[in-house]
């Protein structure tokens, strides 16, 4: 852009003693000026002379300028974003302004949201006021977002905003006044995770060992479990919301609506091949059950039922060798995640980065971790299972309980509450095959060497004691 700055005209002064001089200095300046004035005047008159084809070619060359529009800029290129993403609208951190401190932000950033300190290079930028954000990482030229830092002089201030959510931080609930119904006023959302029945082998959570055995069905046996927590949890006050009720998926599309999707993905980086037909299915199907049907139950918990929490049921395996002929494995053991731990790839992904800065700015770190806390003391006592050790960089330790692991998954990074998503038992254990053998049922029964609860009511159960023990410390 041209920038006009104003230019100062001369000041003459005149004094008594250079009077007469002065004045016949001022009698040549009017001279030439009318000199000028008369050269310029014929100049004008010359031009106006001017053949009258030429007069009219200027004066539609004139016109042609002054009606022709500029040239369109270019399109923007379109973001890099997580499968079946969209675009960020990055005037939903507005409300997040001057709402934590620099010293806070970087704390919980580096503590529990980066993978590691190079994580979030030229795309979080942190100063003394203000955090700067990439907003499209691919194109730098779209410009950066400004969210402003809690200063010192207004950490106690009236106007400071409050944090905005959806969700009730317990600490804000009313103490439970009747002990038999600790959770009385509180809405829980239950994730029974994957799908189940016939979309099972789909997304390969399916496995049988011997002929006249039950298969093993993930989608199925969080269904059972959260159906057992449901009652449980209303028993003791909660209000209970199910993302799903049976083995269907709640997206309406499948994997056939989502092949132009697939291809999209498979091309995104300049020089990608033209996928091979199993590949395009392969991704397709992913899309489905992954991504769609995912993010359809985040509208759902988002947007409708707004709940205080959500627990994301799931059950564990080990590589079972050769699908076809699987074989049990030795390992069986619990772990809890926690949403966090984001790898550079996954930050340059624009609508992760603004959803991870939600997360944060919400503070869902905190209560998760705490309410992880007392559900892996109760799984512990309920299931006897050890912790799982994570050995890869995909998940980190936020602290010294081997139980809990902070990790980004798509269903911890969405639903915008606090969310813990537990991993107990593996599926393809051969103590664990028996007992999903057994079915549910009431009491105990004998299992190898020992008397156990079904492992539904083992699960639930031990889940349910870890919520009531942690709402009672935390509304009392």
């Amino acid at each position: 852009m041209l920038k006009c700055y104003p230019v100062p005209l001369p000041t003459y002064h005149i004094t008594p003693r250079t009077r007469s001089s002065s004045f016949a200095v001022l009698c040549i300046t009017l001279v030439t000026s009318t000199a000028l004035l008369s050269t310029t005047l014929s100049q004008s008159a010359s031009t106006s002379a001017l053949p009258e084809s030429k007069s009219k070619t200027a004066a539609t060359a004139a016109d042609k300028a002054k009606t022709t529009p500029a040239k369109p800029l270019a399109p923007p290129k379109p973001g890099v974003l997580a499968r079946l993403g969209k675009t960020p609208d990055w005037t939903r951190l507005d409300a997040y302004q001057r709402s934590i401190s620099r010293t806070e932000f970087q704390r919980l950033l580096r503590h529990n949201y980066l993978q590691n300190d190079e994580s979030a290079a030229d795309l979080i930028e942190i100063l003394p006021d203000r955090a700067r954000i990439l907003k499209q990482s691919n194109h730098p030229q779209s410009g950066y977002y400004d969210l402003f830092f809690l200063s010192d002089s207004t950490k106690t201030s009236a106007t400071a905003p409050k944090i905005l959510r959806y969700w009730t931080p317990p600490w804000k609930m009313r103490p439970a006044l009747h002990p038999p119904k600790p959770l009385t006023d509180l809405h829980i959302v239950i994730d029974p995770g994957h799908i189940g029945g016939e979309f099972a082998q789909v997304e390969e959570r399916w496995y049988r060992i011997g002929e006249n055995t039950l298969p093993i069905t993930e989608g199925d046996m969080t269904l059972k479990v959260a159906r057992i927590m449901q009652r449980n949890l209303t028993a003791l006050g909660a209000r209970v919301t199910l993302t799903r009720n049976d083995a269907q998926p709640i997206t309406k599309l499948r994997s056939e609506d989502l092949k132009a999707e697939a291809q999209k993905w498979l091309t995104r980086l300049p020089g990608s091949r033209k996928p091979s037909a199993y590949k395009l299915q392969h991704t397709a199907e992913r899309l489905f059950y992954l991504s769609s049907e995912i993010r359809t139950r985040a509208e759902q918990i988002n947007n409708k039922l707004k709940p205080d929490l959500v627990v994301c049921l799931h059950f564990n395996a080990e590589a079972w060798g050769n699908p076809k002929k699987p074989d049990f494995v030795s390992k069986n053991h619990n772990h809890i995640l926690i949403n966090g731990c984001y790898s550079q790839g996954e930050i340059k992904e624009d609508d992760e980065r603004l959803e991870l800065l939600l997360r944060l700015l919400q503070r869902t770190y905190y209560y998760e971790l705490t309410m992880a806390e007392e559900v892996s003391k109760s799984m512990r006592r309920g299931t006897g299972l050890p912790p799982y050790t994570y050995t890869g960089d995909n998940a980190k330790s936020v602290n010294s309980n081997p139980y809990i692991w902070s990790r980004n998954l798509l269903a911890n990074r969405i639903y915008l509450c606090p969310v813990i998503f537990l991993e107990p038992y593996v599926m393809n254990n051969k103590e664990v095959h028996a007992r999903v053998q057994a079915g549910d049922y009431k009491g105990i029964r004998k299992i190898g060497k020992s008397y156990r609860l079904s492992i539904y009511r083992e699960y639930a159960d031990s889940v349910t004691a870890g919520l009531v023990n942690y709402f009672k410390k935390q509304r009392n």
